[in-house]
């Protein structure tokens, strides 16, 4: 809608850039990996020139006159966000060579609790599960409201998708269980 948006956007190769260079920072320090809160502040990307752009040059079309859940828009606007997994990747992965170490440094993602939410904002779990590009995925589940059919982790089946994702794979899954002030026995 061409109102500035109160965040920095992974749309600029130059932001992804200063993000990794965060990161390395951090990882050099005796850690065993980083973790990417993906469940804070979304969206991570919108109608920056450089998607508008890319996706006007690949489909022809501008993508601010198409449904914001239009397939081709998502998956467009997920490359950004895998490539910054990419990089990540790679900056770890260097900074472990550079320290001799003999694990590898371990990327950790908090995402969001459905396959549609992560889809809709530029979250593709699959390309990063398939890819080895994440170590971990925990999906963020909010608080349970009373009498909501939105509640998360309400039976085993609401974690299926990523189940299916991550099986047979190197990437853990980790259930968020929320609130975390609950006694054990409201858990089961």
């Amino acid at each position: 809608e061409g109102r500035p948006a109160p965040r920095l956007s992974y749309a600029f190769p130059e932001f992804r850039a200063f993000v990794v260079s965060l990161l390395r920072e951090m990882a050099g320090y005796p850690v065993d990996g980083v973790c990417l809160l993906y469940n804070r502040r979304p969206p991570f990307l919108e109608f920056e020139p450089p998607v508008v752009e890319g996706f006007r040059s690949r489909f022809g079309k501008d993508p601010r006159e198409l449904d914001d859940h239009d397939p081709r828009w998502l998956a467009w606007r997920a490359t950004f966000l895998t490539d910054f997994m990419r990089e990540v990747r790679t900056a770890m992965q260097d900074v472990a060579r550079q320290q001799n170490r003999t694990r590898p440094l371990e990327i950790s993602a908090v995402v969001m609790s459905t396959e549609a939410e992560n889809r809709y904002y530029g979250l593709d779990l699959e390309a990063w599960v398939r890819d080895g590009l994440v170590d971990t995925l925990i999906p963020y589940t909010s608080v349970p409201r009373l009498n909501s059919a939105l509640d998360s982790w309400v039976s085993p089946d609401d974690a299926g998708w990523f189940r299916r994702i991550t099986e047979g794979t190197t990437c853990r899954l980790a259930l968020n269980i929320m609130p975390r002030q609950l006694p054990a026995e409201m858990y089961f």
